[in-house]
């Protein structure tokens, strides 16, 4: 995937997902449980806020998320060009995505207008995928396929752009629907580069559940030379994982004496 751009923000990662901007697993003892859903590092003030925001979306009347949609479809009075790297536009409003996402507000004040429309970019993304994303702005609505085709995307659309309500989504779609032992450590990379601490946490799970299959797999090979210190950090946290097993058997074959 190439890098997905844009005024004021950047996120830099090959086809592979090879990234260098990622957390640490050090400090942890055993595979905790992941942490409820929203699990971000926005604080808890902010991560407590945005967990009702996102439950509050299905109480919305049908009605009034038909006419946010319409408003997307239609693109009635827009004053927004979001133009991709294939050269497809999608017409928007600006008030809409300056509401949505702060760093859209930024891009949208420093744009330069043509014919009435401000002009912005959203590139390193198929052009499908920017408009799931544009359209979820408006009504929180998508597609199952297109969500399951375009979750990877998404979430670094929802990261760059601070949408967290997509994060929450994309997090979802991706361990329910997509984590497999070939792309798994491609997903860990991406999780820990987009503040995903759930799904990161999923992918541990999965790897030292499966480490046998995994560490087979193309992508555990590219990590290997691309970030061998997370490779590291995994192996680590598989011993002690397999320590503290082994400690609990211990135990119980004493109490069973």
């Amino acid at each position: 995937m190439a890098p997905l751009e844009s005024s004021s923000s950047q996120l830099f990662f090959d086809s592979t997902f090879d990234v260098y901007d990622c957390g640490t697993l050090a400090g942890t003892r055993v595979v905790p449980d992941p942490p409820p859903l929203p699990g971000t590092s926005y604080g808890k003030q902010r991560s407590s806020r945005n967990a009702k925001e996102a439950r509050c979306v299905h109480d919305v009347p049908e009605e009034v998320r038909d006419c946010w949609n319409r408003l997307f479809l239609e693109g009635y009075q827009a004053d927004v060009r979001v133009s991709t790297d294939d050269g497809s536009e999608i017409l928007s409003h600006s008030c809409i995505l300056g509401i949505r996402s702060p760093v859209l507000r930024s891009m949208l004040e420093e744009a330069r207008v043509e014919d009435g429309f401000r002009n912005i970019l959203i590139s390193g993304v198929p052009s499908e995928a920017a408009r799931v994303f544009i359209r979820f702005l408006y009504s929180s609505r998508f597609e199952q396929d297109e969500m399951k085709k375009y979750a990877l995307h998404l979430l670094v659309l929802s990261h760059v752009f601070s949408v967290p309500s997509l994060k929450i989504v994309c997090t979802d779609q991706l361990e329910r629907f997509s984590l497999a032992p070939d792309n798994v450590v491609d997903v860990l990379q991406l999780a820990r580069l987009c503040d995903a601490p759930r799904l990161s946490l999923m992918c541990t799970r999965m790897i030292t559940g499966d480490f046998k299959t995994i560490s087979l797999s193309e992508g555990w090979k590219v990590m290997r030379r691309a970030n061998p210190s997370l490779e590291q950090e995994l192996l680590e946290f598989l011993v002690e994982v397999d320590t503290v097993s082994s400690l609990k058997q211990s135990i119980l074959k004493w109490l069973n004496h």
